[in-house]
């Protein structure tokens, strides 16, 4: 992969969400079911060719659709740490969501070159029923590293979760608090070309959330592209070599972590 190709390449994500009660739908039966069910591929090709000609959906089905983000576009280099800050409600979450293909955009597409590791709250990626040893094993596995490559890794990620007692106990008895210390931990000691990470600074004591900003910073210089989204903003300045400013579903702004952050909150956090 070319030095100047993107790690990551957004263009144009939109995505938008059902608000308020649905509409009444008249059931008549198992047959107008079934001619719905098979109606409805050729149904939504006819309303994507309608929306380059105006609205796709009638006023009272427009009235309930409420765009979460819209027509963002942005890239990130190679090794670059990207914050990004806004609001609550401003759509920075969605973003993550739909990087991490835990859900889809409703327009524009999204590119990510390289294995991802992704930490949106605590135990994203875990499975309940399995324990902290195995979780940690299956997340390596997830990211294509060898079994070899997960054991060399394991002590250092018990070390820095301070899990050890109850390493072999399903993480379905873990407090929240545990859950969280074992995703960071594992984010950040895999291999991962590529990191999400959404608020996990805003969990957990101060001595951990200390711990947290020492080994990002380390990571940082390891070459790993990231992406942070958090309300920490002394941690974005610390951190981060560029930051976004997200509001009402849009980029407001691109740039330095410093003019990005001033502006967020001359506009009010």
């Amino acid at each position: 992969m070319s030095s100047e190709t993107p790690m990551i390449e957004v263009e144009n994500i939109g995505k938008r969400y059902w608000v308020g009660g649905y509409p009444m739908i008249d059931y008549r039966g198992m047959h107008a079911l079934l001619e719905r069910a098979v109606r409805a591929p050729f149904a939504a090709v006819a309303r994507r060719v309608r929306s380059g000609r105006g609205s796709s959906e009638p006023a009272h089905i427009r009235a309930h659709l409420r765009w979460a983000i819209r027509n963002v576009s942005f890239t990130v280099a190679q090794g670059e740490v990207l914050g990004i800050v806004g609001q609550n409600g401003a759509g920075k979450s969605v973003l993550l969501k739909i990087l991490s293909r835990i859900t889809r955009p409703t327009e524009g597409r999204a590119r990510l070159r390289g294995s991802v590791s992704t930490l949106l709250e605590a135990g994203t990626g875990f499975h309940p029923e399995l324990t902290g040893r195995e979780n940690i094993r299956l997340s390596g596995a997830i990211l294509g590293m060898s079994k070899q490559q997960i054991e060399h890794r394991m002590e250092e990620i018990i070390a820095f979760a301070e899990i050890d007692e109850f390493l072999d106990t399903p993480i379905k008895h873990y407090s929240s608090g545990m859950v969280l210390r074992l995703g960071f931990s594992v984010s950040a000691h895999l291999e991962a070309d590529i990191m999400l990470i959404d608020e996990v600074l805003t969990v957990g004591d101060e001595n951990f959330q200390r711990r947290c900003i020492d080994k990002m910073r380390s990571v940082v210089g390891s070459g790993r592209t990231v992406l942070f989204v958090s309300h920490d903003l002394d941690a974005v300045k610390l951190i981060c070599h560029r930051a976004i400013l997200i509001r009402n579903g849009g980029i407001e702004l691109d740039g330095p972590p410093d003019q990005v952050v001033a502006a967020h909150l001359g506009g009010g956090r």
